[in-house]
C-alpha cells in the first residue's frame, strides 16, 4: 500500500494544489494525510488536494511523487476513483445520506455532516450561501451572495444544532452549500 501525489498545477485561492491518492485505501490515505499536516476538509470523494507548501510535510510523511498521469493510472488501477461523470451522482448520495441523518425534508445542494470533505463553491446566485463549521463550540463561517443567503444559512444552523442536540453532540459540525428557499419551497423541517 502506498500513497503518492502528483506536481502542483492547479491554481486556485493564492496557490498552486495538486491531488494525494492511495493505490489500496482510503482509510491509509486519511491516515497519511493526517501525517502530512492536512486538513480532513480537503478530501474530495477519492483524493485530498494539497497546497505546494505542504511538499515537504508529505516527503516526511513517505509520500511517494509521480506525474499526473502516472497518478491517474495508479487512482484508476486501485478501484478507488469516481470519475469525473459519477462524481456529481456520488455528492448527491453523500448530501441525501447526511440530510437524512439531520432529518431534513428538503435536501440541501451539497451537505457534508463532519469534518472529512468539502462541499462545492459558493453559486454566483440570489440567495446562495455557504456554511462551515469545524468546531461545534465556534461559530460558523458562513460566505452569503446576498441577506436572503444569510439568513437562509442562519435557518439551516438552527436546524442542523437541533437535529446534532437531539443526537447528544454540542451542534452541528459539517459543511452545506445551497440557495435560499423561496416561499412557495416549503421548509427545511418534516
Amino acid at each position: 500500500m502506498t500513497v503518492y501525489a502528483d506536481t502542483p498545477l492547479w491554481g486556485r485561492h493564492g496557490t498552486v494544489w495538486g491531488h494525494l491518492i492511495s493505490d489500496s485505501s482510503l482509510g491509509e490515505l486519511h491516515e497519511r494525510a493526517a501525517l502530512a499536516g492536512l486538513p480532513p476538509r480537503a478530501f474530495d470523494l477519492d483524493h485530498y488536494d494539497w497546497p505546494t507548501a505542504q511538499r515537504p510535510a508529505l516527503e516526511r510523511a513517505g509520500v511517494v511523487f509521480v506525474d499526473g498521469r502516472e497518478l491517474t493510472r495508479i487512482l484508476i488501477a486501485s478501484g478507488l476513483r469516481v470519475p469525473l461523470v459519477d462524481r456529481p451522482a456520488a455528492r448527491a448520495r453523500r448530501t441525501a445520506r447526511d440530510a437524512a441523518l439531520l432529518g431534513l425534508e428538503r435536501v440541501p445542494r451539497d451537505l457534508i455532516v463532519g469534518l472529512l470533505g468539502h462541499v462545492d463553491p459558493l453559486p454566483d446566485e440570489p440567495g446562495a450561501y455557504r456554511l462551515t463549521r469545524d468546531d461545534a463550540s465556534q461559530p460558523a463561517r458562513i460566505e452569503a451572495r446576498d441577506q436572503a443567503g444569510r439568513k437562509a444559512a442562519d435557518d439551516f444552523l438552527a436546524l442542523a444544532d437541533a437535529a446534532a442536540r437531539a443526537r447528544g453532540e454540542a451542534g452541528f459540525v459539517g459543511q452545506v452549500m445551497d440557495v435560499a428557499l423561496r416561499p412557495d419551497q416549503g421548509s427545511w423541517a418534516g
